[in-house]
């Protein structure tokens, strides 16, 4: 958890857009949410991730593509920006 001057630990996020470039995350649960990654520079710790959309930008948008080069397909589904980001329950 060095190096980061924000730092969360054991908390719980639920229905946010998390920004995680600039931040450790250290016991953290993430349910639906919108995480966004831009640069990569993060740390994650023993989180745990349910039902949340990755939403990848610029750097790491770049590094989706060449992992999707490598493999032939895309590692995660890449949001259209016209498609909503939470869903409202009916």
């Amino acid at each position: 958890m060095k190096g980061f001057k924000v730092q969360y630990k054991n908390s719980v996020f639920s229905g946010e857009k998390i920004e995680l470039d600039g931040k450790c995350f250290s016991h953290c649960r993430f349910k639906d949410c919108m995480v966004v990654i831009e640069k990569g520079e993060t740390e994650i710790d023993n989180c745990r991730i349910e039902n949340c959309k990755l939403l990848l930008r610029g750097n790491a948008y770049t590094v989706g593509k060449i992992i999707t080069l490598f493999t032939g397909k895309g590692p995660v589904k890449v949001l259209d920006f016209d498609e909503p980001l939470f869903e409202k329950p009916a």
